[in-house]
Order: structure tokens, then sequence, then C-alpha cells
């Protein structure tokens, strides 16, 4: 069977596009106004919000120079942070630190070395992905620490950044007014919807752009309406879900030798381990459920660190009839 690599498409839509230019912005006010304005982007776990700024590092790559390397856009995703020093150390490793981090006597002395590095690589850009995991099980000081490190970041290296994470993230912002002043943007990624012809045609556009990208278009019209409704009754109108599937039924087609069809797209959620009596790529379309989001997750803050917990996404619940027309099954789910 020949074999060939296939790169994950990046699908933009208007609000990405928005996005992408916004962030051309914050650099452009840094570079020729000296204005640090800065960003708070959140999403839904498979928004996009990573997806996003890989493919704007790869279009701002790092340019080696006889002098010095060029950082126009530092991504940094955040791992387990518990304290300001963690932090200090992670980022000075990945902005290349030639210590790895190491050496210094004391959390002063890890910020000097951090504000040289950004400083002598010109880092235009910085963008800190997955900010809700200082939140998730940190006590309240940990919280206020790292978020007073970050309005002294903003402050000391007078650089934009963008702060990417989970819904919740805004809870890390918010919880130092300095840092709060600075965010001059806040936008919450929307979900993709279902309930309406408007936000059906949105969905079905996706659709047809990672046909597209795989070389379905010709083969399978999977932006057709019905088609549409069975995807985003497997996926909730999720991108990543959305695009995972079509990427695994892609490689299933190959490997086994199969037409990109309906039944193969069975077979996949199949393979997910999705029964038959919720796979609605094998239902009858009036007996598929859609599940639109209309209510975002958020964390609920319990008096001690390990009693925080995760308060789940609210969807509405749609069916559909023999023709094709979605109507209301209940408010919320």
């Amino acid at each position: 069977m020949e074999s060939s690599f296939i790169e994950r498409p990046f699908v933009k839509n208007p609000f990405i596009s928005n996005m992408l230019d916004l962030f051309d912005s914050l650099r452009y006010k840094k570079k020729n106004f000296g204005v640090a304005s800065c960003l708070l982007l959140t999403g839904e776990s498979g928004s996009g919000k990573s997806e996003l700024a890989k493919y704007y590092v790869k279009n701002n790559p790092i340019k080696e120079r006889p002098e010095r390397t060029h950082i126009p856009v530092l991504h940094f995703e955040l791992k387990s942070i518990s304290t300001p020093q963690e932090f200090l150390r992670a980022l000075l490793v990945a902005i290349g630190d030639p210590q790895q981090g190491l050496g210094a006597r004391n959390k002063g002395e890890l910020y000097e070395r951090l504000i040289r590095l950004l400083t002598t690589t010109m880092v235009e850009l910085l963008i800190l992905d997955e900010v809700q995991v200082i939140i998730e099980r940190r006590s309240e000081k940990v919280v206020t620490g790292i978020a007073d490190l970050f309005k002294d970041l903003i402050k000391d290296t007078e650089m934009p950044i963008v702060f990417m994470g989970m819904p919740w993230s805004e809870y890390l912002v918010d919880s130092n007014r300095q840092l709060r002043g600075r965010i001059s943007y806040r936008y919450i990624i929307p979900p993709y919807r279902i309930s309406t012809r408007e936000y059906r045609a949105d969905y079905r556009r996706l659709l047809k752009l990672l046909a597209s990208a795989y070389g379905l278009s010709g083969k399978v019209k999977i932006d057709d309406l019905s088609f549409a409704l069975r995807f985003f009754s497997a996926t909730s109108g999720n991108l990543r879900a959305t695009a995972n599937l079509i990427c695994d039924a892609y490689m299933a087609s190959k490997m086994k030798n199969k037409s990109v069809d309906r039944d193969l797209f069975a077979s996949v959620l199949k393979d997910y381990g999705v029964h038959d009596d919720f796979n609605s790529f094998v239902l009858p379309l009036e007996k598929i459920e859609l599940k639109e989001l209309i209510v975002h997750s958020d964390w609920h803050f319990g008096y001690r660190a390990n009693k925080n917990a995760i308060i789940d996404a609210e969807y509405a619940v749609f069916g559909v009839t023999k023709d094709k027309k979605v109507y209301s099954a209940s408010s919320v789910a």
C-alpha cells in the first residue's frame, strides 16, 4: 500500500481570520507605538486554540541571524506549574536558555535572566497556552502569585501577551487588578451550532473544507445536509472531534481499500466504541440526537484545592425529522 504523510489541515473561518489579524495588530502596536496590548482568548477543549497558535508560529518562524536568534512569536504551552519559579524555569527552557533554567539562586535571578533573553531574542508576541492549568488544583496564593508575575512581565518587557485557555482562564487574569487592566481584548472561540439554517451553513462549510483538504470532495459529499446532521450528532460540532473523524475515515479507507461513505464513518465510530444504538451513521435521521453548546464550562473553587472541580458545559438537545428539519427536543442537557 502506498503511504504518504498527511498534514492536518488548518481551517480558517471569519472568527479565526480576525484573530490572526489581531495577533498582527498586537505586534504592530508594540513595534510602532510602544504599546503592549494583551489578549485573553478562551474556548472549550478542541475548539482550535492551540492549532491557531501553532499556525501563527509556523507563519512567523524563528530567524537565525549571525549575531543573534530572532524569535518573532514564542508559543509556550503550560504544563503543570505549581509556583512562579517553575513557570520561569519552564519558559527559560522554551526560549533556549543556555543554562536550562538552572544556576539561579532565587526567583529574582530567574526573572532577570528571562527579561534579558526575551529582549535578546527580540520576542514580539508571547502566546501562553493552556493557562487554566495554573488554576486547577492550585491554592489562591499560587494563582495570585503567578498572576502578579504576568503583570510584572508585561510591565517590564512592554511585550504583548496572548493568554489562551479554557473558559475559566478569566479567573486567572481577573485575580490581579493590574493584570486585568492590561487585558485590552477578550474573545471566546464560538462553537459550531446546528439549530438554525445559518449555523448549519457554517458547519457544512467546515465539512466541505475538511473534505477538500483530504481529497474527498469528488468521492463523497460530506457537506450534504443529511451528512452534516450525522456529523454534528457524532461530534456536537467540536472542531477537533469533527476533523479527527474525517481524518480517521480517510486513513481507514486507505488501509482497508474502502470507499469513503456513510458505512465507513459508521465503522470508524464503532472502532471508537460507539454502539449501533447511538451511532449517528447507523441510525435513521429521525432517531439521531443533536447537542448544541449553549453554556460554556466553568470552574468551581472549593474550600480546599482538591475540592475544586470543572463545571460541565451545558447543551441544548435537538431532534431531526424525516425531511431533515431540526426541532428542539429539550432545553438543556
